[in-house]
């Protein structure tokens, strides 16, 4: 690659988005980011930003000028909160209008999806890259997340672009400025405000091991190709023992949860909870699998995860020492 081409990066500010572009300046990397506040979160004398958002097909295209890669992270995060038609223009066409501006340049695409983009396993079942989408607009995030992977082949078959997707399992870790959605949850836990927890759990991957993997992916990865990349799955009630032994939530059943969903949805409304909970979150926790394949990724990006009791003291550690 040319010491004067760039990597650029969507979502340039939030939690994988930051820790990325931070990670390309300290390997050397030349960066444009794409953010839509006005504001700049950090400067870098390597690093570039674009004010726009995924609608402005002339702000992509500039962000794409000189570029010899674009690592598409920008994405509307929600287990069922949020506007459906906001989640669906952010996901979905604001992927395909990066596709767009793609079109007639020799640029690699990396496009950062989701392991909920498709089905989950049943029991003990492998789960790995060849499941079939969801399909389910009551999933509405996995739904959009599904249809845009879908739409990135597309681009590769019909355009012949150099294309890869990255399917993350549940990111966190140090640096977390916002804090994320995930990030929020331990932080409560260790302050032990989380009101309580419930059966169920996630494969959790460390923000900083899926941003080199997704660095690898720019040399490494093959057309068209699906990797899989998490790193271990924890139960709630194992993170809260990790995060703060001494002050465990008490655990609801998560059926009972699912069962009396429409009463905290109504008191959500009135009282706006500070948790708010959802079928698609609790469906999330519920079904998680536990039994991932990460060997494509392993073999192909050198994926290497660390523990993940070892990110959650990391990140702690990180949120005494920045709040």
């Amino acid at each position: 690659m040319n010491r004067n081409t760039y990597i650029s990066v969507t979502g340039g500010t939030g939690h994988l988005g930051r820790n990325l572009v931070e990670m390309l300046l300290k390997q050397g990397k030349k960066v444009k980011a794409l953010k839509r506040n006005l504001e700049i979160p950090y400067q870098h004398p390597n690093l570039t930003w674009v004010q726009g958002d995924l609608s402005d097909l002339i702000k992509l295209k500039s962000l794409l000028d000189n570029s010899a890669a674009v690592i598409h992270c920008a994405s509307a995060i929600s287990l069922g909160e949020l506007d459906q038609d906001f989640v669906y223009d952010v996901n979905v066409t604001g992927t395909s209008n990066l596709l767009d501006a793609c079109s007639e340049r020799y640029i690699k695409f990396i496009y950062i999806s989701s392991s909920t983009a498709v089905q989950d396993s049943l029991d003990d079942d492998l789960f790995d890259e060849n499941r079939p989408y969801k399909s389910d607009t009551k999933f509405y995030y996995a739904f959009t997340k599904a249809i845009a992977e879908q739409r990135v082949l597309s681009a590769v078959d019909k355009n012949n672009l150099d294309a890869c997707i990255i399917r993350p399992t549940a990111i966190i870790g140090p640096a977390d400025h916002l804090p994320s959605r995930f990030g929020l949850t331990i932080l409560d836990l260790y302050r032990a405000k989380l009101p309580f927890i419930t059966d169920g759990g996630y494969n959790m991957i460390d923000v900083r091991d899926l941003s080199q993997t997704i660095i690898n992916c720019i040399s490494m990865g093959k057309k068209g190709r699906i990797y899989l990349t998490g790193g271990q799955y924890l139960s709630l009630k194992e993170l809260a023992k990790l995060v703060n032994p001494t002050k465990i939530p008490l655990s609801i059943p998560i059926d009972f949860l699912i069962l009396i969903l429409p009463l905290i949805n109504l008191y959500d409304k009135l009282f706006k909870l500070k948790w708010p909970l959802s079928r698609e979150s609790l469906y999330t926790l519920k079904f998680s699998p536990k039994k991932m394949d990460f060997s494509r990724a392993i073999k192909e990006l050198r994926h290497q995860p660390r523990p993940i009791k070892n990110t959650i003291e990391e990140l702690i550690i990180w949120f005494n020492e920045n709040n």
